[in-house]
């Protein structure tokens, strides 16, 4: 396990869509913090990055019919 100092935005996922969110949210993923952007007010989730992350994502991307990896974990 990472230090406090050891951790960066790079451990992280910062989900804007919210369709995304709330298929994760339905998954038993939750997220770490909810927020609004200060650059643009838009609302984001951020998820600690891990494989069960990184799996539901590959899932709802070939739900909706992407399926290129995306590059989470």
């Amino acid at each position: 396990m990472k230090t406090f100092d050891e951790i960066t935005n790079r451990d992280f996922f910062y989900c804007y869509d919210s369709k995304l969110t709330i298929f994760l949210t339905e998954k038993g993923i939750k997220y770490f913090l909810k927020a609004r952007s200060v650059k643009d007010s838009k609302v984001f989730a951020m998820y600690k990055k891990n494989k069960e992350l990184t799996l539901a994502i590959h899932e709802y991307m070939k739900s909706i019919g992407r399926e290129e990896k995306s590059r989470v974990y």
